[in-house]
């Protein structure tokens, strides 16, 4: 049937102003950023410049631990990031209490039962061996799985990237252990069998190990993937298209949101609005990443989500 001019017309002006506005949403409600890091004073990144990521991009140093602290918290507050798991999180616990979910994996597994029977500790992260060059599975790293999984609570494991783009050879000091040959998320399936009970998350996205990651995702429904550094350090555009090879083959509901904020405050904004701006996703699957996903992951009641639901957005 042919269409009238004037019917045709309307229907394309229609049609480019719901495109336009299903493009053009971004979500505005509360985020849960799995993935910061506090610091003290003596820590070695302050004074550091982030080097150039593979978007070009470099990231000015808070200047302390008490400048670092003031703007990511300022930054919680502007984005309306309602929870935080937090590497060392008690530093900031009494600034905000009800957002901090502490972190910690750099002590022996008997301190930090301690210090979850004190209720100082809610997540186990970020564990990372691989930059001393150990793969997860590795005889002395097993304990903490056990831990995790004794204890219930979520554990957060650092395979693949991590640092910066060549930061093997930025920070060899540092990096000095970390090899590529030891990046595959596969490493920790045997673990996964062992603890079937555990809760846990691959950080930075498993990247580039895509079908790996799949494979663990379709044999483990325990297995939760962040998307922090690669939502800053890697070109747009492979950032989307990785998501996106995720959530086509049915795991959009497992990929949390986190920044790893480490020194550079900026880094948050930029994570962010990574996934915000993006026209290739839609609202739905960007609030199940910024929010949806992790509430289920940490076990948020249905009274705290109704909460964060109805708290004010400032942006």
């Amino acid at each position: 049937m042919a269409i009238p001019n004037t019917m045709f017309t309307t229907a394309l002006i229609f049609t480019f102003f719901s495109l336009s506005a299903y493009s053009a949403s971004k979500y505005m409600g509360p985020i849960i950023d799995v993935h910061v890091h506090a610091y003290e004073d003596d820590s070695p990144l302050f004074g550091l410049e982030h080097p150039p990521t593979l978007r070009g991009k470099t990231y000015r140093s808070a200047k302390n631990a008490a400048h670092l602290k003031q703007e990511v918290l300022q930054r919680f507050h502007k984005y309306n990031v309602v929870k935080a798991v937090v590497t060392t999180g008690e530093l900031w616990l009494e600034d905000a209490p009800s957002t901090i979910l502490v972190a910690n994996a750099a002590k022996p597994p008997s301190i930090l039962k301690k210090q979850h029977e004190l209720g100082y500790l809610d997540v186990i992260a970020e564990l990372a061996p691989f930059y001393e060059g150990k793969r997860l599975d590795h005889p002395s790293i097993e304990r903490y799985f056990k831990l995790a999984e004794e204890l219930g609570v979520p554990i957060g494991v650092h395979i693949f990237p991590g640092g910066p783009n060549f930061g093997l050879h930025y920070l060899p000091e540092m990096l000095g252990g970390m090899r590529a040959y030891n990046a595959s998320p596969g490493q920790i399936e045997n673990l996964l069998v062992k603890y079937p009970k555990l809760k846990l998350y691959i950080m930075h996205g498993g990247w580039p190990f895509i079908e790996d990651l799949k494979s663990l995702l379709y044999m483990h429904p325990n297995v939760y993937v962040d998307i922090a550094v690669v939502n800053w350090i890697l070109p747009e555009k492979e950032v989307i298209n990785y998501i996106l090879a995720l959530t086509d083959s049915g795991f959009g509901d497992r990929i949390l949101y986190g920044s790893d904020q480490m020194v550079w405050p900026d880094i948050i904004d930029d994570a962010i609005a990574t996934i915000n701006d993006s026209d290739a996703l839609t609202l739905t699957q960007k609030a199940d990443i910024f929010y949806n996903n992790a509430a289920k992951f940490l076990g948020l009641t249905n009274k705290q989500m109704s909460q964060h639901r109805t708290k004010k957005n400032t942006r």
